[in-house]
């Protein structure tokens, strides 16, 4: 990345690039962010790699839980995502497909997953034509690109209620063990990717109202702590839908799950606030009108925090449709929500 040229000086570019990285190798993003900053800011030559890298960098430093800087992050870079370096895209294309994902911009998510297939797809045949492994500067294994192609191909599809087509790419990344050039770390990936699709083939089951599953789903999810939040909101949104019994279920889902005032990211506080709103609807239809406010004021409470606005607006629609049965602490702790005052 030190081939420089442009407004900005080289030898000032290289120093302030150089510190940069450092300080982002070190997990320094918000120190890291005001110097490649500084760079674009002052760069001429727009098709310099070291503008477009940076670019790439600003978007993962201001990446973080606030959709409204998220979506304004990604407008910003996505006019540069595709000048770089193919391995280097992968890692950005992942990214932006999350960040997708976290805003609900479900056209984008298609179009990224779609796109780092492709690329991942390419590159691994092209790597299988070389004589030797090429390095690739990518922060992951190859294989998990390709995996998380499939696995948001599955994703889209699902949420577009292809069930059965879904599952046929989620039966694609259940066993990536012909991929080439696997060492113990690709091997890790692979397994994981096997753990993930006996998860969301546990989910589409449940989609398609298959509620005998959801007692092999819950001990799939007791034994896999890190799939747990998003098989808990799977299962209540299937109960609510389906009208499946799953009380005996719930205490289970609800002690395991992370406090509501906790520190998530952006993808975890978003399943997190859609667990807690479904869980409010399943409580005011089993006529537990006093829980289920508690509930809603969980998810009100994380939609604040996250200035999630959409969710913000269900939540107090529903609670006006409930109010009038909420007690006065409730009062209390939904007008301080709505004011920012936060008080759980």
């Amino acid at each position: 990345m030190a081939n420089v040229g442009g407004g900005l000086g080289a030898e000032i570019k290289d120093h302030f690039f150089y510190a940069a990285e450092h300080l982002f190798k070190e997990e320094k993003q918000a120190e890291a962010a005001p110097l490649y900053r500084y760079i674009i800011d002052r760069e001429t030559e727009r098709s310099d790699q070291t503008f477009i890298f940076c670019q790439f960098r600003l978007f993962q430093c201001l990446v973080g839980v606030s959709s409204e800087n998220n979506r304004e992050a990604l407008e910003r870079f996505e006019p540069f995502y595709y000048r770089l370096p193919e391995d280097i895209q992968l890692d950005a294309l992942l990214l932006t497909a999350n960040v997708s994902y976290s805003l609900g911009d479900w056209k984008r998510v298609e179009r990224y997953g779609d796109e780092l297939y492709a690329l991942a797809q390419n590159v691994y045949d092209k790597l299988k034509k070389e004589k030797f492994v090429k390095k690739l500067h990518t922060e992951r294994h190859l294989v998990v690109y390709l995996g998380h192609g499939l696995r948001i191909k599955g994703f889209v599809l699902t949420m577009q209620g292809r069930y059965e087509e879904a599952k046929k790419y989620v039966a694609a990344y259940s066993d990536l063990g012909w991929f080439e050039f696997l060492d113990e770390t690709g091997k890790k990936e692979v397994e994981k990717f096997r753990v993930w699709s006996q998860g969301n083939m546990y989910a589409l089951e449940l989609k398609t109202g298959n509620g005998k599953v959801v007692r092999e789903y819950v001990d799939f999810l007791q034994n896999h702590p890190a799939e747990f939040l998003g098989g808990a909101k799977t299962i209540i949104e299937a109960a609510n839908r389906f009208d499946f019994e799953v009380d005996d279920f719930l205490e289970t889902l609800v002690k395991k799950l992370p406090p509501v005032n906790s520190d998530v990211s952006y993808l975890d506080g978003t399943q997190l606030f859609q667990f807690w709103y479904e869980k409010a609807l399943h409580s005011f239809k089993k006529n537990r009108i006093i829980v289920g406010i508690d509930e809603l004021l969980y998810a009100l409470y994380l939609a604040q925090v996250m200035k999630y606005y959409l969710g913000f607006e269900k939540c107090t629609t529903l609670f006006r449709e409930h109010g009038d049965y909420a007690t006065e602490q409730q009062k209390l702790g939904y007008k301080h929500i709505v004011e920012g005052v936060f008080d759980l």
